[in-house]
């Protein structure tokens, strides 16, 4: 079977379970008319303009991907790499989608959910599928090991899996090797919630100050590292809105430039708390690179396969570590560095035959009442994790 039709058939059963596991959204037709009235009043001007395309942001992407895949495989760069190539990525998302939405109606909501399940969900679900599957090979199953699994599939490991690193790391699938989806759930939380506040709450949802104040909460509070850089990105795409690209003058240019290495090497250095330089310098460096330019297909490519590295990039070390092992050879930077090649070598196939396709049919399955479904499931495997979690709180 080819991969393009496996890959559509994975699609069309994940878009009907959505559907057959929400029958509430059944008994409210007249909302899922309203919606699919008012997408085609929205069709030439909300969420289906294009936005511009940026260069820089496709190589960010797999620089970024690099960083954490490098930071992952025991080379040491900087304490710091890892979470801080996160920062970045949490600031260009917001920056980009807070973008569409911004240019979104209420009635454009159901299809935004629609297309960030087919985006997010469904290589997050094979990430998580081939960690479970492994790990059912190598590790001992315990109930511990069902709730970390649970953690993820709810969108929830960002709050509960982090804290117990030192204490249930061995209980963790892999011992933690997928310890790094607390970004991906904190993104689905925080995205769960802007979409409403900027759309149906536009009076309010768009305003400079109303984003400031989220910026202020966001960054002073104990999950700063979740929401931060996420809402300055955010907050950046409201001030373009109003004031326009102010970012691509000349003059921003050299002044971002300046500023976001300065940053940079207070907070490398420690003459700026990490907690604080490492979302300034975020949402500076993209507002330095979201400059305008001619679309390159190997920039698409690379920029592609980034979300795939991302997700994937812990089979490269644990499949060239054990090869490693096995002919007795020392772990050194040339395996390091061997692992780094083979992520992105699956992350290369992983998007030809998986998110590429996914991306080019989504819109073939949607309807309003598949899109309200799964922002309807989203929210529910929320606070259903959360309450769990809260639960199983020792």
């Amino acid at each position: 079977m080819k991969v393009g039709v496996f890959s559509q058939i994975v699609l069309k059963t994940f878009l009907r379970r959505s559907v057959l596991f929400h029958p509430p959204v059944e008994r409210i037709p007249a909302l899922v008319a309203s919606f699919n009235c008012g997408q085609k009043m929205h069709s030439r001007m909300g969420y289906e303009n294009k936005p511009d395309y940026y260069p820089a942001f496709d190589l960010l992407r797999i620089s970024l991907a690099l960083a954490v895949a490098i930071a992952h495989s025991g080379i040491n760069v900087w304490y710091y790499t890892g979470d801080f190539a996160v920062q970045v990525f949490f600031a260009l998302s917001g920056w980009l989608i807070g973008g569409i939405l911004l240019r979104s109606a209420p009635a454009d909501l159901p299809r935004f959910y629609f297309h960030r399940a087919a985006r997010i969900w469904i290589p997050y679900a094979f990430a998580i599928l081939l960690l479970v599957c492994v790990s059912l090979l190598k590790d001992r199953i315990t109930p511990k090991w069902f709730e970390f699994v649970f953690y993820d599939v709810a969108f929830v490991y960002n709050f509960f899996g982090p804290p117990q690193l030192r204490t249930a790391v061995a209980q963790m699938p892999l011992a933690g090797t997928g310890n790094h989806f607390w970004s991906i759930c904190a993104e689905e939380q925080f995205y769960l919630v802007a979409p409403l506040l900027i759309t149906i709450l536009a009076g309010v949802g768009r305003s400079i100050w109303f984003w400031c104040a989220v910026c202020a909460i966001a960054l002073t509070c104990p999950w700063w590292n979740y929401f931060g850089s996420i809402s300055l990105g955010v907050l950046a795409a409201v001030v373009r809105t109003h004031i326009g690209d102010w970012h691509s003058r000349r003059s921003a240019i050299t002044v971002l430039t300046i500023t976001a290495a300065t940053l940079f090497i207070a907070t490398y250095t420690g003459l700026v708390a990490y907690r604080v330089g490492a979302p300034l310098t975020s949402i500076t460096a993209i507002l330095l690179l979201a400059q305008p330019g001619r679309l390159s297909r190997l920039l698409v490519f690379l920029g592609g396969i980034s979300f795939p590295m991302y997700l994937n990039h812990w089979v490269g070390a644990f499949v060239i570590h054990a090869a490693f092992f096995r002919l007795g050879l020392p772990t050194s930077i040339y395996s390091q560095l061997l692992s780094v090649a083979f992520g992105l070598i699956l992350s290369s196939a992983l998007y030809l035959c998986l998110d590429r396709v996914v991306r080019r049919h989504r819109d073939e399955y949607y309807t309003a009442q598949r899109g309200i479904a799964i922002a309807i499931w989203g929210a529910i495997s929320v606070a259903v994790g959360l309450a769990a979690g809260i639960w199983l709180l020792p």
